[in-house]
């Protein structure tokens, strides 16, 4: 059935603002579609009629390339910082299959993966020693998954080079989608984009050295679709597109600290499983489930727009040619009729489950195919960081704050994670 959605069709970005993650929720109830229906819902959104869409349909439609396009749909104010000018999120047709693939290639591939893993690991364990000293896990690990990313890609920086890399990522998170903050977003991915434009340079005038088989290497020689090397700064922005994402993933790990707090049987459970494989942090299977239930329940991405490139419906609700079609992220990971007990925190759901990307609507980094479609190439080694730091943060001796301040966050308030970023000390 259509929609009533939209009859006065008042604009609703300021809404979306004030709202952060709960604009979807908000904005059915305001139009008379029940929060918990997976109906689609019509209004006026930055001047253009938008539709909002979640569960197995919207994700469907979202994802059908031959009804759906990225070119155009994001504001400039949002893709500019977070993904950067001409980067693969906003690409179409051949040219996004052809930037797409030679990133997969770099971040998907298990042996690309595995290559990672003892980079994450060795910078996880450093990172419990420092913890001696009181710190807090969201600014902890995402210099530690930066450093691990960092190494991974081949990039030769010292390592005081490289938190200083890694904490201009996390800031740009930091202060994006604050009227009185957001200017800094700009202004560290200028900074960003002016570093790694050097390194490219570097590599491809001889000045900077690289393994042939590197990923910087590799992202130095990107291409188009016509063969065409890409101008220095487009490969500058590509190649923090596979590192920055994983500085992100530091938000996760502090949800991850609070949800260890709340589910101490799971914290047990982990650290059990951990110590039967000699105290490894990487590839726990309980650890992977329980960060796999992370990254559905939390929040982190709202939504993603794209725009139809012809007319087509969802369950009733026409969408015409060149309407904005947003993806309620949060919403489908939480969707009442794609999970059972939906909003219940349970890693259980995860065990056994050996492709997770497989489930349709399980879309904390984008759906459908990688290579094919928008999900995004860097999400095992995500997965990897991600586990690796639950096991790290299930070992008895890591204390984890307990205080409503480590264990809240704004639900309002876009990028959110917990306000301490999740207080932590290692016990001698």
């Amino acid at each position: 059935m259509t929609s009533t959605a939209g009859r006065t069709r008042p604009d609703q970005v300021l809404s979306f603002l004030r709202s952060g993650y709960l604009f979807a929720s908000r904005v059915r109830r305001r139009t008379g579609v029940s929060p918990e229906s997976g109906a689609p819902v019509s209004m006026n959104l930055l001047g253009k009629r938008s539709v909002l869409v979640r569960g197995e349909e919207g994700v469907d439609l979202f994802y059908d390339t031959s009804r759906m396009k990225r070119h155009g749909a994001m504001p400039l104010f949002i893709r500019g910082p977070l993904f950067g000018s001409g980067a693969v999120h906003a690409l179409d047709g051949d040219a996004h299959a052809a930037r797409k693939n030679q990133m997969a290639d770099m971040a998907y591939e298990d042996e690309r993966v595995a290559q990672y893993k003892p980079f994450v690991a060795e910078e996880l364990e450093m990172l419990i020693r420092e913890w001696t000293s009181p710190g807090n896990v969201y600014d902890g690990t995402a210099l530690a998954f930066g450093r691990a990313s960092f190494r991974w890609a081949g990039i030769p920086w010292s390592r005081q080079e490289m938190d200083r890399q890694a904490r201009r990522m996390s800031r740009l998170l930091d202060t994006f989608g604050r009227p009185a903050t957001h200017p800094i977003s700009w202004f560290e991915r200028f900074r960003l984009d002016r570093t790694f434009t050097q390194l490219i340079h570097g590599v491809r005038s001889g000045t900077v050295a690289a393994d042939p088989d590197s990923v910087l290497a590799h992202m130095a020689r990107l291409v188009d679709e016509n063969g065409g090397l890409v101008d220095e700064k487009t490969a500058a922005v590509e190649l923090q597109n596979l590192t920055r994402p994983n500085v992100a993933v530091a938000r996760f790990a502090a949800f991850a600290g609070a949800a260890l707090v709340e589910h101490p049987e799971w914290a047990a459970r982990i650290h059990e499983a951990s110590q039967a494989r000699g105290g490894s942090l990487l590839d726990i299977p309980e650890a992977v489930a329980f960060a796999q239930e992370v990254r559905r329940v939390y929040p982190f991405v709202p939504m993603l727009p794209a725009e139809a490139t012809a007319d087509t419906e969802i369950k009733g609700c026409p969408i015409h040619k060149g309407q904005r079609v947003l993806i309620d992220i949060l919403g489908t990971n939480n969707d009442p009729a794609s999970w059972e007990r939906a909003g219940t925190f349970d890693p259980e759901r995860f065990m056994g489950v050996d492709d997770a990307e497989a489930i349709r609507t399980f879309i904390p980094q984008g759906g459908a195919e990688v290579r094919t479609g928008h999900r995004c190439p860097g999400e095992k080694i995500a997965v990897t960081s991600l586990s690796a730091a639950v096991v790290a943060l299930a070992r008895p001796n890591v204390e984890l704050g307990t205080d409503p301040d480590d264990l809240t966050f704004s639900w309002t308030h876009m990028l959110t994670r917990p306000a301490t970023g999740m207080r932590v000390r290692t016990a001698h």
